[in-house]
């Protein structure tokens, strides 16, 4: 099933953890600096968000504290 990357930063950032940009930039080989910008949104890399994505997909929704 292919994603557009759209999705995927959603994805990523509804799930995100601590040490996922680092486990990301390790394993693209990419500097923690550019993959944090990419998760942001201020860069494009599929591969980044590829990567993030897999990483967070099997992952539950994080807790919106103001919501609870």
């Amino acid at each position: 099933m292919l994603l557009n990357s759209v999705t995927k930063a959603y994805v990523i950032a509804s799930r995100q953890r601590r040490g996922d940009v680092t486990r990301t930039a390790e394993n693209t080989g990419f500097s923690v600096s550019y993959v944090s910008r990419v998760f942001r949104g201020l860069r494009n890399n599929e591969s980044i968000l590829s990567e993030g994505y897999r990483i967070a997909s099997r992952r539950m929704k994080n807790i919106d504290p103001n919501q609870a």
